[in-house]
């Protein structure tokens, strides 16, 4: 019994030593930003709407650091509903916004 309790302890620290040496790769190995991420989902239809914008919240929640410094909710021909939807999810992060066509490339521009 004890000798299991070691290899389970062993086995433990070795995944915690290696998740610690792989954050400190990813720490020195990103270049500088100089410049801003943005991750942008497009969106046409309601079906998928909240579902893919949560989900790109929580990712880069998740991510930390590392990051996008912001999620753009891209209008391709959404209907109204849809609209309102992307609308209310983007209200609840600081960080996503919902923008058409034109004002993507506004923004881009300035990056």
């Amino acid at each position: 019994m004890y000798l299991f309790a070691i290899v389970v302890l062993s086995f433990f620290a070795l995944i915690g030593v290696c998740h610690f040496l792989r954050g400190l790769v990813r720490a020195f190995s990103r270049p500088p930003r100089d410049r801003g991420l943005i991750l942008i989902k497009p969106i046409k239809s309601r079906d998928n709407a909240e579902f893919l914008l949560r989900s790109a919240a929580g990712k880069v929640l998740w991510m930390g650091r590392f990051a996008p410094d912001s999620v753009i909710a891209l209008d391709c021909d959404m209907d109204d509903e849809t609209r309102k939807i992307c609308g209310l999810v983007c209200r609840d992060y600081p960080f996503m916004k919902l923008c058409s066509r034109d004002e993507l490339k506004s923004i881009i521009e300035t990056i």
